[in-house]
């Protein structure tokens, strides 16, 4: 009769490899990250915003002449300091949000001076924020807003009513959506697993007193160990969305928009967006429950919504780079 050999232990370790790589893998797929907005009393976090518009005007894109397009660039700079006021980490924490610092800078336009937004250097606003991100309270941002929505409007008397371009909607864009992408998640309870997508819709800013939305897909991409802990990877793809954002405009009564998209809203009706896309991550600091960093990238192109002449069929392509990065961490 044959003997059995013995089992040879260089299988066994192996074995016992294969068994404990098959336990490890399913559960780094199946792990749920559960996300939570975080303050401290007494503990403000500062954040460096950035927002930055480049804007080519083509008034003959047929003909592909250089001659025939017109660039100009927008930016807004700032530094907003959030202070809380009512820490409840179970319910709604009261927060202060001031503006330490903020700049604006064109190119390219006929119009010199300060752009509106400057103006709120200095003031402060307060809100409301559950763990979840989701903002409460947000009227005395729509106030200090619509306040400083009056610096844009001419008072020379022969121009009343007629406000210059400005980058409110810049401010709107970044204020309205601090948490958005946790804010969005439909059940933040049951956590969300590396992989995962969910939906979401944002204010596309404009200087043009357009209400532009678009759609945005955000992903956990993975989560990352670095010296102060773990840190999700949130990665999220813009689209063009037929949905206007909720999200109200800074201005009273009626007004004449000057400058050239005033042009173009005066005589070809407005302007609609043809296309949208663009990508954006977000670097989220789970153990203290905040946003390290976010970066938004995306082009989108607009066309008139009527031609008062023929053969005039301009077209508009603007690249957009959205900013917020912790200045104090």
């Amino acid at each position: 009769m044959q003997m059995e050999k013995p089992f040879s232990p260089a299988w066994l370790v192996l074995c016992v490899l294969l068994v404990i790589i098959g336990c490890v893998e399913p559960a780094q797929k199946t792990q749920r990250v559960f996300f939570n907005v975080d303050f401290q009393q007494g503990q403000i976090q500062r954040y460096k915003f950035n927002c930055t518009r480049k804007i080519i005007t083509d008034w003959a894109p047929d003909k592909q002449q250089d001659k025939s397009k017109k660039e100009s660039t927008e930016s807004v700079e700032m530094v907003v300091a959030y202070e809380p006021i009512e820490v409840n980490p179970y319910g709604l924490t009261k927060i202060k949000a001031t503006f330490e610092s903020i700049k604006a800078v064109k190119t390219g336009t006929r119009r010199t001076g300060k752009d509106a937004v400057e103006t709120l250097k200095g003031k402060s606003y307060t809100f409301t924020v559950g763990p979840d991100g989701k903002i409460h309270e947000r009227d005395e941002l729509v106030k200090l807003l619509t306040a400083t929505s009056k610096a844009a409007f001419r008072q020379d008397g022969k121009s009343s009513g007629t406000k210059d371009p400005d980058l409110l909607d810049d401010i709107m864009a970044t204020q309205w959506y601090l948490w958005d992408s946790l804010a969005s998640i439909e059940k933040p309870a049951k956590g969300v697993k590396v992989g995962q997508t969910w939906k979401s819709h944002l204010l596309v800013p404009t200087s043009m007193v357009l209400r532009i939305g678009r759609d945005v897909t955000y992903r956990l991409a993975e989560v990352s160990e670095t010296e102060h802990g773990p840190v999700a990877v949130i990665n999220s793809t813009y689209a063009m969305s037929d949905v206007k954002p909720k999200v109200p405009l800074p201005y009273e009564g009626s007004f004449r928009l000057a400058g050239t998209f005033g042009f173009f809203r005066a005589m070809f009706k407005g302007l609609s967006v043809t296309s949208l896309e663009g990508t954006g991550q977000e670097l989220f600091d789970i153990n203290n429950g905040r946003v390290d960093s976010r970066e938004q990238n995306y082009k989108f192109t607009l066309k008139p919504n009527a031609s008062p002449l023929p053969g005039a069929d301009p077209i508009i392509y603007i690249e957009q780079k959205i900013t917020m990065r912790l200045v104090n961490k």
